[in-house]
């Protein structure tokens, strides 16, 4: 399993230079890819494009340019096989030309030196004394090399991102299986043999409505002043320090959030994490204009990549199954029907939470059979009996901190005790 770090590395001359020559690359591809399309009918392929255009290109190491040619038909190929699904309304190939690029480098451009500098190489260069060019050299707070290093803008300066590989656990703490309702006023909802807790998420909509409000106002503003004047750039910059901060938040909230809970199921000795699966949930909704903005900006597949990657270095499994009518289908009798506020209440008898009985019923179908081992919901012999799901302890954000899950208390959390650096707070993602 590969990891991603990031690390900042402000503005520099030599930073610029290459991504000026990968923009060039890039323009020069796209170009010509599209010429021949359009006036002989001929699609070049990624070796042809290479070997035309990449090869002996100045300034890049030869496998940095190979990967600006791989970007743009990995885009080219994603937009074709929208195309053939039918599913490619509003989206274009990619043709535009670009001034700069992201810059990539492969495991032989990649050497950590013994005095903890990572170095990248730029290729031979062609001047008359046979001298290179010069290497990308970085302060590397880390023993592990990594395997594949890229540079790209991250809108005020530039960010090392770097992909290493972890072992995963082979042996989880337990064999326990739960099931995990994914929600949008809870985050997550987890049924987890005789315990349950939900994962407040309306910290996260709070973001979400501040983020709304501050676009629109600015927006306002911005509309208002005359395009490229200095205060219309003002205000263009300011709308985009404003919001990359909220997105900041919600990326950290989110990050937090599903460390706890994997850290929780670890220590509940969970080998099994079952979630809810959502893909489509957004194709043909219309719930009116409020309703659609939130369910759009819904951030369930960032938050499930989040858990599933976390669960997998914890040695857990992880499973999707669909959510169809799990909210809605009683776990006692069976019966379904729409619930009423956050509150599940059969007609025969069974109450509990709307959100927790879609976990049991995840978990349920997962497993294939009508109940679970030891339900407490069914005796044998007997008709369904009248019982009540026991509410869920609540797990909130707190900014500023970090989690301490205990066996007994899954929502306390503790300050961090030291100041960590700007390269070990960043996010760990998986990648492929």
């Amino acid at each position: 399993m590969y990891l991603t770090r990031k690390l900042k590395l402000g503005k520099t001359d030599q930073l610029d230079r290459l991504a000026r020559r990968t923009g060039e690359l890039w323009s020069t591809v796209a170009k010509w890819h599209w010429r021949f399309v359009d006036r002989q009918g001929y699609w070049l392929s990624k070796g042809q494009a290479q070997k035309m255009y990449c090869k002996g290109f100045d300034g890049l190491h030869s496998q940095s340019a190979q990967a600006v040619a791989d970007s743009f038909y990995d885009s080219l190929q994603s937009w074709r096989k929208k195309r053939k699904s039918g599913d490619y309304e509003g989206l274009r190939p990619p043709y535009k030309q670009k001034r700069y690029f992201k810059v990539q480098w492969k495991p032989a451009a990649i050497r950590l030196r013994d005095d903890g500098v990572l170095r990248l190489s730029n290729g031979r260069g062609n001047d008359s004394n046979g001298r290179g060019n010069d290497p990308v050299l970085i302060d590397w707070p880390s023993e592990k090399e990594p395997k594949r290093v890229e540079i790209g803008w991250d809108g005020s300066q530039y960010e090392l991102r770097c992909q290493y590989k972890v072992e995963e656990d082979e042996e989880p703490k337990g064999d326990k299986t739960t099931g995990i309702d994914i929600g949008e006023i809870h985050l997550a909802a987890v049924r987890a043999g005789d315990e349950s807790w939900t994962v407040n998420g309306r910290e996260l909509r709070s973001l979400r409505r501040q983020q709304n409000r501050t676009k629109a106002r600015l927006d306002s503003k911005i509309d208002r002043k005359e395009r490229g004047s200095r205060r219309w750039k003002r205000l263009v910059r300011a709308k985009d320090r404003q919001l990359s901060k909220i997105r900041g938040r919600i990326k950290d909230l989110l990050y937090k959030q599903s460390t706890r809970l994997i850290k929780t199921l670890h220590e509940r000795r969970v080998g099994t994490v079952v979630v809810g699966d959502l893909t489509g949930i957004r194709n043909g909704m219309d719930y009116g204009s409020k309703a659609n903005q939130r369910l759009h900006q819904w951030a369930y597949g960032e938050f499930v990549r989040m858990i599933e990657y976390k669960a997998r270095l914890h040695g857990m499994t992880v499973k999707r199954v669909g959510e169809a009518y799990t909210s809605q289908e009683c776990p006692s009798c069976g019966n379904r029907h729409k619930p009423h506020g956050r509150e599940y209440i059969c007609g025969c008898g069974f109450e509990g939470h709307r959100d927790l009985v879609g976990a049991a019923n995840i978990h349920k179908k997962y497993l294939g059979q009508d109940e679970p081992k030891g339900s407490p919901l069914r005796v044998a012999g007997e008709g369904p009996k009248r019982s009540v799901m026991a509410s869920p302890t609540g797990v909130r954000y707190r900014p500023h901190m970090r989690t301490e899950p205990t066996g007994s208390e899954p929502q306390r959390c503790t300050p961090a005790s030291s100041r960590k650096t700007a390269f070990q707070r960043q996010e760990c993602r998986p990648v492929g």
